[in-house]
């Protein structure tokens, strides 16, 4: 299957992309034409195997690293493409089995990290009230008992954003210090009477 060179000018492909393409045939080519995407010719040995004709300019790995690497944090896509022997490789197409490999390795990782930090974020959840919550609020005066049912659900979903912003940028798991930090910040901006 072919989707697109990739120039410097349009976003990445988004991963679905790739995982779509990769369900229609072995192969998978990425090619640009002006300021759009666009597929190439694919067929079929007269043995059954898949091939594409692919423009000797198109970098489809470099393609499919660049949205992993979006999607997913260039930490985490690094691991993989190392662990892949991704690279680099102009005029030819990616073997379908290879995006499969390379999104499920993330997609692993990724739930693997996030049960790490479920803990940290548990531990610093302002509507648990658990022992690091407290100690945050203790650091910054602020009475715990003092906020309201709306206060400690604004400073979870915060939290939540930063843990989120930590995972796309592979920063997870993160660590309880960081996530200390994170909380004094937020509570220290509380508007206080």
């Amino acid at each position: 299957m072919s989707i697109s060179p990739i120039s410097h000018h349009l976003p990445p492909l988004a991963l679905e992309e790739f995982s779509r393409a990769a369900e229609k045939g072995d192969y998978v080519h990425v090619e640009v034409a002006g300021d759009r995407y666009q597929v190439l010719a694919t067929g079929q040995t007269p043995g059954g195997r898949s091939v594409a004709w692919v423009a000797p300019d198109s970098d489809t790995a470099s393609s499919f690293m660049q949205s992993l690497g979006h999607a997913y944090g260039a930490s985490l896509s690094r691991t993989i493409e190392r662990e892949l022997g991704l690279a680099p490789n102009p005029g030819k197409p990616l073997s379908s089995r290879t995006i499969e490999q390379a999104l499920d390795m993330a997609r692993t990782a990724q739930s693997a990290l996030a049960g790490v930090d479920f803990i940290t974020v548990l531990a610093f959840s302002a509507q648990s009230g658990g022992a690091a919550f407290r100690a945050a609020c203790a650091e910054t005066n602020v009475a715990a008992d003092s906020l309201s049912p709306q206060e400690k659900i604004a400073i979870d979903q915060d939290m939540a954003t930063r843990f989120d912003n930590a995972a796309k940028t592979g920063a997870s798991p993160v660590p309880p210090a960081t996530a200390h930090a994170w909380l004094s910040e937020i509570l220290s901006a509380l508007p206080r009477p």
